[in-house]
């Protein structure tokens, strides 16, 4: 009697017909196999699988697959087996959700797993309809615009690398360079950099702010090519910027507007305005004295100021001398003689960073009729008779020609963070009244007009807000660190029917939260923080309101 062959043997057996391409007896070898199995392995129905795979029968091979699936869920080979002749099928979606249910069914800490989930997701992504449409072939031109206008400039240079047509397109958009901000820039500006985007523009870059620029040659070839050039920031610069920045503006015809954020001497700035006396805004960030040991003023004799609107001037050096026409010698920490301002002045910000006392009876101040916006930053101390002075009158004390402003503009906006009086006192006014009184002294601050009111740290009481509502429609005001209680701020809501917003920060009367709903109620928001008691006192800790 012949002896009969193990599974094991016809699974041999039929892998040597599989590799001498005799797929006809190996499948018969694996049936044989099969049939002599009381539970047939996954490897056997997977072998004849493929032999049926490879006569062309693809129905056969899923069957072999579904029947490898139904016996052992947990191996993978009947899962890859079945998609695998479902996708030669073209039957996707049906293998799709094969790999689906075995992701379902086999651990994840199988060694196949990795291979059925790659081929899950491999199929997702042939069956999935493309998402990245490109919207420059899609959108209307002027949406594009608008988008793109959203970015921000390092944005749209980024933009520049995803494709040649991406690239195309932008850089024959004149108006996406008509502003060119380099404040993102990590790295220095290559001059070619610099030279592509004022051609991209075609002549109509009209703002450039500056960062990481080493080449400042190109910045004046800049100023003389761009006719439209009337914004310039500077936010950075290698070196001294002096004779570069008096170049520009010589050259930028047009220029309207100038901030400077790195140091800047008041000769520079003296040249600046006499080469460009139709500038609307000056703003410096970070003066310092020119001249033997910092004693040289702002100075120009190219006529007055014809469009000067806003001036905001950060000092660093003490003493800190600021003007001759403009604003005043400072002689060690008061200023002394005559302050012009232009007639076309707006807004004026004075924020030196050392103690600075404005100190008659010798500085007489010239004020604009035009002046809607002052502030005059902590380090400023005005004498009683100063602000009425810098406010009310024109011309010059000494020559006689002073005279009062008619006609001026009230204050739209007015803030005050310095100190009252020289000594930081004025004995001749009531104490509780001291703030409104000092408002008082001009005409044009306490107004309907004046929407905008900061008095942070200032003797302010609560019987300085009567005199203050009274007269005023005030939208904003800022109370923050001074004397005013929850009196004082319900004074303020019930008799200031515009008001919107007060900043009652560290307020060191104000102990409790009513008066914060009461105003919220009505409609005004209350920034307040709550001071902390001070180490080592008793009670209970204030916490943040």
């Amino acid at each position: 009697m012949a002896r009969t062959l193990s599974p094991e043997e016809y699974q041999e057996l039929g892998k040597s017909y599989y590799k001498l391409k005799q797929y006809e007896k190996a499948v018969e070898a694996f049936t044989t196999g099969i049939d002599a199995s009381a539970i047939p392995s996954t490897t056997l129905y997977d072998y004849r699988a493929a032999a049926h795979e490879k006569l062309g029968d693809f129905n056969a091979a899923v069957k072999d697959g579904r029947l490898a699936i139904r016996t052992h869920k947990q191996d993978v080979k009947g899962y890859l087996r079945t998609a695998s002749a479902l996708q030669k099928m073209e039957k996707l979606d049906t293998a799709l959700n094969i790999y689906k249910y075995g992701m379902k069914n086999v651990s994840a800490d199988n060694k196949d797993f990795p291979l059925l989930q790659q081929l899950h997701d491999k199929l997702t992504r042939t069956l999935s309809p493309p998402k990245a449409i490109d919207p420059f072939t899609i959108l209307p031109v002027e949406l594009v615009e608008m988008v793109i206008g959203y970015l921000s400039f390092k944005n749209m240079i980024n933009c520049l690398r995803v494709s040649r047509g991406w690239k195309d397109y932008l850089t024959n958009r004149p108006k996406l360079w008509a502003s060119l901000d380099l404040s993102g820039a990590t790295k220095p500006v290559s001059r070619t950099f610099l030279a592509n985007a004022v051609r991209y523009s075609r002549g109509t870059l009209h703002t450039l702010t500056v960062h990481r620029v080493q080449h400042t040659d190109v910045l004046r070839n800049i100023a003389t090519a761009c006719k439209s050039l009337h914004t310039l920031t500077i936010l950075s610069f290698p070196h001294k910027i002096s004779e570069t920045l008096v170049e520009m503006a010589r050259c930028a015809q047009n220029l309207k507007r100038i901030s400077i954020y790195t140091e800047v001497s008041t000769d520079t700035i003296s040249q600046i305005l006499r080469r460009r006396p139709e500038l609307e805004l000056v703003d410096c960030k970070d003066i310092y004295p020119s001249g033997v040991n910092g004693s040289a003023p702002i100075d120009w004799k190219g006529g007055p100021c014809s469009g000067l609107q806003t001036l905001a001037l950060q000092c660093n050096a003490n003493p800190t001398p600021l003007s001759n026409n403009l604003v005043s010698t400072l002689i060690p920490q008061k200023v002394y003689g005559h302050l012009t301002i232009p007639s076309t002045l707006e807004r004026l910000v004075y924020t030196p960073r050392h103690a600075v006392i404005l100190a008659g009876p010798y500085f007489s101040p010239s004020c604009s009729r035009s002046l809607t916006h002052l502030t005059l930053g902590d380090n400023v101390r005005l004498d009683p008779d100063i602000l009425a002075g810098f406010l009310n009158y024109s011309g010059n004390v000494e020559d006689e020609t002073r005279l009062p402003i008619e006609d001026a503009k009230p204050l739209h906006h007015l803030s005050l963070a310095g100190h009252i009086g020289a000594d930081g006192n004025d004995a001749s006014t009531p104490s509780s009244t001291l703030v409104s009184t000092y408002l008082s002294t001009s005409p044009r601050i306490l107004t309907r007009a004046l929407a905008s009111l900061e008095l942070p740290g200032l003797p302010l009481t609560d019987d300085d807000i009567g005199p203050i509502i009274e007269s005023t429609s005030l939208t904003t005001i800022n109370i923050s660190n001074t004397n005013v209680s929850g009196y004082g701020i319900k004074k303020l809501v019930d008799g200031a029917p515009t008001l919107r917003h007060i900043n009652a920060d560290h307020c060191r009367n104000l102990s409790s939260r009513d008066v914060i709903e009461y105003a919220k109620e009505r409609g005004v928001h209350v920034s307040y923080t709550m001071a902390e008691p001070s180490k080592g006192a008793k009670g209970r800790k204030v916490r943040y309101g």
